[in-house]
């Protein structure tokens, strides 16, 4: 299937319509799926819903996922509908595969991660090996990794290959900005995020990571600095997060590094050099 066949589908300012047009999309392509709900609460007023992908065995596998939702009148077409057609062809091959992984589209990421801290709270942990998370991966030339010091580690090290990440221009990163894979820290299981950006945003990146998070929340500079990226008009709200905008090639190339990634001989997924 072609990667952006359900962009604009899924690129609705409306929520409900969104969630709808992801649920759709899940039938159409024959990927049957699991509603997780939770009821309204003060964080997140309207209810949860995420929808999730189980291997047919049920075995132990890595978890792929990306939110839905979207900041409220956006079409939120590359923050993150991009990432969801990159998921639901990357299910729908793997599948054909047999290949054991798991999918999730959490809802509430733009409301504090109330979906994927959900999923959280009811998951098995035995069932997870670690997680992928895309976020924002509709547009630039550079994959960007954040391993969150987890690139060592057997379930996530292939993604964090230094050849196969030169293979797909992509590097590792000291920073990203916190998305799903923030609700798995502290649980023993590696989380990392990927994220597609112009090559010029990463030196932006690598202040932000200079400045840290700290209890007391960002510096000023942090989100003077954030505003300055080519990526962040692409994202909550910015003028280009619409269709038109989101790139097919940077598309194409984050779903050939996963499948690379996935592939991997095992002795490229245990080669690491650090960049």
């Amino acid at each position: 299937m072609s990667l952006n066949k359900y962009l604009t589908e899924l690129s609705m300012k409306d929520p409900d319509l969104r969630r709808m047009a992801l649920e759709k999309v899940l039938e159409q392509e024959n990927l049957p799926f699991e509603r997780q709900e939770e009821a309204p609460s003060p964080n997140a007023p309207r209810g949860i819903i995420n929808y999730l992908i189980s291997p047919e065995d049920n075995r132990p596998s890595l978890l792929f996922c990306a939110h839905y939702d979207a900041v409220y009148g956006s079409f939120g077409a590359n923050d993150n509908a991009a990432s969801l057609c990159i998921l639901v062809a990357l299910a729908k091959a793997l599948r054909t595969e047999n290949y054991p992984a798991r999918f999730a589209f959490f809802d509430g990421e733009e409301t504090g991660n109330s979906g994927s801290r959900h999923y959280v709270s009811q998951m098995d942990r035995q069932a997870i090996t670690g997680v992928i998370n895309l976020d924002v991966c509709g547009y630039g030339d550079t994959i960007a990794v954040y391993d969150r010091g987890n690139a060592k580690k057997e379930s996530v090290r292939a993604f964090c290959n230094k050849e196969i990440l030169k293979a797909h221009n992509g590097l590792l990163v000291k920073f990203l900005p916190k998305s799903d894979e923030a609700s798995f820290s502290g649980l023993r299981i590696p989380a990392i995020s990927i994220a597609s950006i112009p090559r010029w945003d990463i030196q932006y990146l690598n202040a932000l990571s200079n400045l840290g998070s700290g209890f007391l929340g960002h510096p000023p500079e942090f989100d003077m600095i954030l505003s300055q990226m080519d990526v962040s008009s692409t994202m909550h709200g910015g003028y280009r997060d619409s269709p038109e905008w989101v790139e097919p090639e940077a598309m194409t190339r984050i779903y050939e590094y996963l499948m690379d990634a996935l592939h991997a001989p095992e002795d490229k997924k245990k080669r690491f050099l650090l960049f």
